[in-house]
This record gives C-alpha cells, sequence and structure tokens, in this order.
C-alpha cells in the first residue's frame, strides 16, 4: 500500500488533533539557537546562545536539533503551520553554515565527535569498539538523528540544501569508511547507532547511488540479523530500541532477505513480546518472552522510542504488504501507546510502567531532552500519515478519525467525519468537481465482528470482501456519503506468556482504572540525568481485587466507560480509555482469580518493596541507560549476558557516581551472582578505602556502612589480588 505523503491529509478534530497542536506548541517552545549551539561549537564556531542541559550537554549534544528538524518538518506538512517551516528554515541554515566551517563535510555535535570518528580509519577493532564505551554514549545515534533530520527536511518540507547537506556528511563517512577493515566495522554495529541503515538506503533511493546504497547493507549487524535470517528468535536481554533501530533499517532496504529478516522481527516482538498498548521492554531491555513477570514487577516499563521504531517498522512492511495484521497493530499503539504518552498540556513521557498502581513523568520544554522528548516530538505529528492510501488503485481508509485527504490523483477530496471512538459511525464524503469512478477501500479492524450498516446516500449497498477490508466501486458525485458503523466489542487479552493477568479492551481501545494522585513524585521532570523515570514509591500488588477470565464482568456505563465486577473482594471498578489518565496512577493488568494460592503468589510481585522503598539511588551494570547515568567507568570489567541477566565481571576496577541529593543513605549495597567459590573486593568511597569485603561461595550481596557521600563521589570496586573476582549486578545507596 502507497500510504498518503503527510501534506495530503488534515487531521481535523478529535484525540489526534489535539496531539498534534499540543506537539506543535511544544516544538516551537524551543531554542533554536540553543538546540544548534552543539553543531557550531563542533565546527568551531561560536555558539549564538548556550547549549540546553540535560542530555543535551552530557555526551548526547545535538541529538535533539536533529530530532528537531523531523518535527519541524512532519508538523509544517500535518498543520501547515509557517512558523514550523520559518524555524526549519533557520537551523538548516545555521547548520550548513557549521558544516562549511568544518570543511570536511563532517555536522554533528558529538563532544570531539570529528576525531572521534576519524579515529576509525586505523584504529581497527579497538577503536571501533571505544566507540560504543560509556564515555562516549552513543555517538552513532546521535549521528543518525541528524542525517534523518536532514532527510526528513528535504522530503517532508521540499528543503535542497539539506540534500546537499547530508550527502556531503555521507561522503564524509564513506571516506572514513573505505579504510575500516570488515571486522572492524562489524565490531563498530555493536552499539547503538540508530537506523543508519535506513537512512543511507533512502540516500540511496534519492540520489540513485549505488555507494550509499553498499553503505545501507554494510550496517545490517550480523549479531542481530543472522538469527532473524533463520527465523530464530534471539531477542532476549537485548536492549530493545537499539535492536529495533536496525530492523526497521532492514525494512528499509531494497534487499528482500533484509525486509523478510525485518518481518520475522515484527512479528516476534508484537506476538510475542509486547503488552496491550502497543509497547514493550523493561529497563530498556527485551524480558524472556515467556516470564512477563519483570513487566509487571518494574517501574520502568514500555519505552516510548520503542513504539516510535516499531510503528516506523509497521509502516516500511506495510508499505510492502499491507497485512491486516500490520494496521490493527498501528491503530493499538497510536490509541493507546503514543496518545498516551504526551501530556494534554505537553511534555513527553520516556516509561509507561504497566506495574499496576503506578504512574507516568513527563519532561518540561527547556528541562528534559531524553531520546523519547526527541521521537516524542515526531511521533505525536506522525498520526496523518496512517489514516489513508492506495492500495490496487482503491483509496484506502485504514484508521478512523475526524480528517481531510486531499486525493489529487483521483480527482477528489475525501471527508471523513466520526466520533471514533467514542462513537462507532462513520460518515466519509466525496467532494468532486466532475463524477469519478474509483473504489474505496475500507479496513476492518481484526478486532471487530465486522463492520455494519454499510451505506451510501442512505441506501443499502453490495460491497466486495476481502481480507481485512470491503470495497465499494462505484461512479463517485460531489456530496456523495458512504456510511457504515464500527462497533466496539469488549475483550479481555491476557499476558502474552499466558500468566493469569489480563487487560480490557473496547475494541482497540485499552481500558485502565484511575487509581489516585499521591506521591506522583517527579511527576514533571527536572533536568535530573534520573528523571525520565517515575521514582515514587511503589504500591503493593497483593491485594488488588481478582478478576474472573474473560470480559463477562465488564458492563457499559455510559460510552467508554465501564463496570469491572471483581470477585475478591467483591466489589466493582470503573474502567476508562487509558490513554486520557494522566497526573494519576493507573491499572492496566488485573490479576486473574486462579484458586486459593493466587494471593500469595502476589506477593512474590511485592517481594522487592522493601529494599526498593530503601533506596536513594541506585545502578544496574551491564545497562546503557543507568551505566551512562550514573558516569559508569570500566572498561576492563567485561560485560556478560545470560538471557535477561546481565553482569559486569570485576576483572579491573569499576566506578560510578550515585546521587545522594537529601544526605540521607547509610549503606553501599551491592548485588552479585553467587559464586561456587570464595572471592574478594575492595570498596571506596571517594578518597576513603573500606577493607577488603571477603565474599564466602554462595553469598550475592555486601553491605557497607558509610556516610552520606557528596554530591559527584565515585564510588569505586576494585578486584583484590591473589583472589577470585565476584561478578557485580547491581550497586544501591540505601537508607
Amino acid at each position: 500500500m502507497k500510504l498518503f505523503s503527510a501534506d495530503a491529509v488534515r487531521i481535523t478534530d478529535g484525540p489526534f488533533a489535539e496531539a498534534t497542536q499540543t506537539d506543535l506548541d511544544y516544538a516551537l517552545r524551543l531554542d533554536a539557537d540553543r538546540l544548534l549551539a552543539p553543531f557550531l561549537r563542533e565546527a568551531g564556531l561560536k555558539p549564538k546562545a548556550p547549549s540546553y542541559g540535560n542530555w543535551e550537554d552530557s555526551g548526547l549534544d545535538g541529538h535533539i536539533g536533529g530530532h528537531w528538524l523531523s518535527a519541524l518538518a512532519l508538523l509544517y506538512a500535518a498543520t501547515g503551520e509557517e512558523e514550523a517551516m520559518r524555524r526549519l528554515r533557520y537551523a538548516i541554515g545555521e547548520l550548513e553554515r557549521a558544516q562549511d566551517a568544518a570543511g570536511s563535510g563532517w555536522l554533528g555535535g558529538v563532544p570531539g565527535g570529528a576525531a572521534l570518528f576519524d579515529a576509525l580509519r586505523e584504529g581497527g577493532v579497538t577503536a571501533a569498539r571505544s566507540l560504543g564505551s560509556s564515555t562516549h554514549w552513543v555517538p552513532w545515534y546521535n549521528l543518525h538523528k541528524l542525517f534523518q533530520g536532514l532527510l526528513d527536511a528535504h522530503t517532508i518540507a521540499g528543503d535542497e540544501r539539506a540534500l546537499r547537506m547530508v550527502v556531503r556528511l555521507a561522503e564524509w563517512w564513506l571516506d572514513i569508511a573505505a579504510e575500516m577493515s570488515d571486522e572492524a566495522f562489524e565490531a563498530m554495529l555493536d552499539t547503538e547507532f540508530g537506523a543508519m541503515n535506513e537512512s543511507f538506503a533512502e540516500l540511496a533511493a534519492l540520489t540513485g547511488r549505488e555507494d550509499f546504497a553498499v553503505m545501507a547493507r554494510r550496517f545490517s549487524h550480523r549479531v542481530i540479523l543472522d538469527p532473524l535470517l533463520n527465523g530464530r528468535d534471539d531477542l532476549t536481554g537485548r536492549h530493545a530500541n537499539t535492536t529495533i533501530a536496525k530492523a526497521v533499517g532492514y525494512a528499509a532496504n531494497s534487499d528482500a532477505a533484509l525486509v523478510d529478516a525485518a518481518g520475522v522481527f515484527w512479528r516476534t516482538v508484537v506476538e510475542r513480546r509486547s503488552v496491550a498498548i502497543g509497547g514493550n521492554s523493561v529497563r530498556e531491555h527485551f524480558h524472556p518472552a515467556d516470564n512477563f513477570a519483570p513487566m509487571i514487577d518494574d517501574r520502568e516499563g514500555p519505552e516510548t522510542c520503542n513504539t516510535y521504531n516499531m510503528l516506523k517498522l509497521t509502516r516500511f512492511l506495510a508499505e510492502r504488504d499491507a497485512r491486516p495484521e500490520l494496521f490493527d497493530y498501528a491503530e493499538r499503539a497510536l490509541f493507546n501507546h503514543v496518545l498516551s504518552a504526551q501530556h494534554p498540556d505537553g511534555g513527553f513521557a520516556y516509561f509507561t510502567p504497566m506495574r499496576p498502581r503506578h504512574y507516568r513523568v513527563y519532561s518540561q520544554p527547556h528541562e528534559g531532552f531524553w531520546c523519547c522528548v526527541g521521537t516524542g516530538m515526531e511521533m505525536q505529528a506522525r498520526y496523518g500519515e496512517w489514516l489513508f492510501g492506495v492500495e490496487d488503485g482503491a483509496i484506502a481508509v485504514n484508521l478512523f478519525a475526524p480528517a481531510e485527504l486531499n486525493a489529487a490523483a483521483f480527482g477528489v477530496r475525501l471527508r471523513m467525519v466520526t466520533e471514533f471512538p467514542l462513537d462507532d459511525r462513520v460518515t466519509l464524503t466525496i467532494e468532486a468537481d466532475q463524477p469519478r469512478a474509483f473504489p474505496i477501500r475500507v479496513r476492518v479492524p481484526g478486532w471487530s465482528n465486522g463492520l455494519e450498516d454499510i451505506r451510501v446516500n442512505g441506501e443499502a449497498v453490495a460491497v466486495t470482501e476481502m481480507i481485512g477490508a470491503v470495497c465499494v466501486d462505484r461512479v463517485w458525485n460531489d456530496g456523495d456519503q458512504l456510511t457504515f458503523r464500527v462497533p466496539l466489542p469488549l475483550r479481555a487479552e491476557p499476558l502474552a506468556d499466558g500468566s493469569p493477568w489480563q487487560a480490557y479492551l473496547a475494541g482497540p481501545i485499552v481500558l485502565a482504572a484511575r487509581d489516585d494522585n499521591r506521591d506522583l513524585d517527579g511527576l514533571r521532570a527536572d533536568d535530573s540525568r534520573m528523571g525520565h523515570i517515575a521514582a515514587g514509591p511503589l504500591r503493593e500488588v497483593a491485594d488488588m481485587p481478582l478478576v474472573e477470565e474473560g470480559a463477562d464482568a465488564l458492563d457499559r456505563v455510559k460510552p467508554l466507560r465501564y463496570r469491572l465486577a471483581t470477585t475478591d473482594p467483591i466489589g466493582a471498578v470503573t474502567l476508562e480509555p487509558f490513554a486520557g489518565i494522566h497526573d494519576s496512577r493507573y491499572t492496566v493488568y488485573w490479576p486473574i482469580a486462579t484458586g486459593p494460592g493466587r494471593r500469595s503468589a502476589l506477593s512474590a510481585h511485592d517481594a522487592h518493596l522493601t529494599i526498593d522503598a530503601a533506596t536513594v539511588d541506585s545502578v544496574t551494570f551491564g545497562e546503557q541507560q543507568p551505566e551512562s547515568d550514573h558516569a559508569f567507568s570500566g572498561d576492563g570489567a567485561p560485560l556478560r549476558v545470560n538471557g535477561d541477566q546481565r553482569w559486569r565481571e570485576l576483572h579491573a576496577p569499576v566506578s560510578f557516581e550515585l546521587r545522594d541529593p537529601g544526605w540521607q543513605s547509610r549503606r553501599i549495597h551491592v548485588r552479585l551472582r553467587a559464586s561456587e567459590v570464595p572471592t574478594a573486593m575492595a570498596v571506596s568511597l571517594g578518597e576513603f578505602d573500606f577493607p577488603v569485603h571477603e565474599i564466602p561461595a554462595g553469598e550475592d550481596t555486601i553491605n557497607v556502612v558509610i556516610a552520606p557521600p557528596a554530591p559527584g563521589t565515585r564510588i569505586r570496586l576494585s578486584p583484590v589480588a591473589g583472589h577470585p573476582t565476584p561478578d557485580i549486578i547491581e550497586a544501591r545507596l540505601l537508607f
């Protein structure tokens, strides 16, 4: 299916329109010169304003600037707002000035980026691996945002300068890559590089240059690709957004085998690793497909960036083969995760916890510059691209929302009026200067029992049924109306691992209970490195109401409001669309009553609450974001992964910062992998060395009594000569 370009669709009303306007307001509140400062600085030019803080001055400098280019182009296409275009043109001009000053084609905000990448020429595998070290964070990921931002500025907003600039940037990289061995290049890919394979594939299509197409294929990370080529799920324990973006690049490629691999990836994630809202991952990583307990337990649930990239992947696949399940997923993700990830007053969510009775936090325009702020600005501008397409000569209506389509190739405009999902009626009105003959293809959602009451100008009409759609083929006159209903059946949906938890849906709409608004710590996040995590206390789940399996206990109270009868205790709760719940704790998944042992089983989900409540700050070793957020250093402590377990072997000292702004902590608590032999480890806090800790065989924790560390004090864990060393999993500051 060929989806209509963004500027051919205007969303006219409803939640999608409101979300787009909120996004536009947020994007225009940002200061262009502050976003552009890293690029001018790295080109040797004086910035016009200081750089923003948070992630924009701690190694990922400039990544939001790249996202902002894409967002402005998309927002202009979606709304026609001239200020968005003016800002985009200004930004491109400043970036062009920076690229000209650099002289080599290089353009970027990565601190010391030009020299960092240039070291890859002759640095071999060692230099390639260092590119993904915690010292440099993720420079390729950062650079990808600029690549794609320039491409979007050209393809969506028509800026010819942006194309010239991205070609120069690509040629700069080709010159470096030509001196890299295949071994070094593959080692380099063992990091987060966004979807550089997508960007080079798009650039190849725009320019017709085979060298760009070759580079797109060279960015195929074999560790990820090879299992997919064999139809194998090897995702457990992998950083989800790193991996999803790589699969996006496979789908964007012209190589059929890569596209097939992308399809395997999509099915694996959507069918085996996703939750009801369309999101996936816990603590940014894929948990085991047969164990969703971490999804219920953890405060760091599905990440917004993941769903942004899953939607990009879905679109690439749908444009090749419009399989019904692709649009079912897109609808689910848009109406639930995407809509819920932006506050109605502005601000984006990073994690959307599935932990019952927890909550989300939101960014503020000049404070938080997380990855999910960048993807959030883009994502909220992309609703319109899903609504209409062209399939087998028909105008395809894919999703139901108030919108207008300029179908110039058909000689008509199509206006869709609906209050879906609040009301199930949809009206399509034709505007044409003369009669036009063509089919209209209307999607039949996989969750539905079919469309009902299909009429043209009030008269029942024959339709052609096909897989996932119905088609009305006729001569259309100005003012003709095609009307139909899309009833929303109620259903319960268990977790994908079959564990006794279920969510409730009305059609594609995930329903949830609004809990209370107490202890919403950091609801509006500040500029701290960990501000994107909803750090308020976790609530117990052991006393949650139990429900019967299935949806029979749901009764409709009013449109999209339902009463859910519970069995233990006997009572009821009110459910409403999840996407509309903000500034509150919420519950999406409910424990199913399975017998007398259910309460004790639920208690297992609360086992970590005591230590969680006592935690001032913590770092999980081997996880990219926590290590970066805590200034981790430890190149001599190799990362090891077994399924979803991650740890570092303590062959050399590691150091990190744990923050205690309230001066509350009293202990350093280190969690280890239990060893079959005694081990030993030294602990230091700043300049103070504690006695060596000898750890008996089978022991999996140590505790060190401390006075509260001063801000910026580094903690160091070191091996002890002559002793086997432990494997370290996590460190915490505790009250």
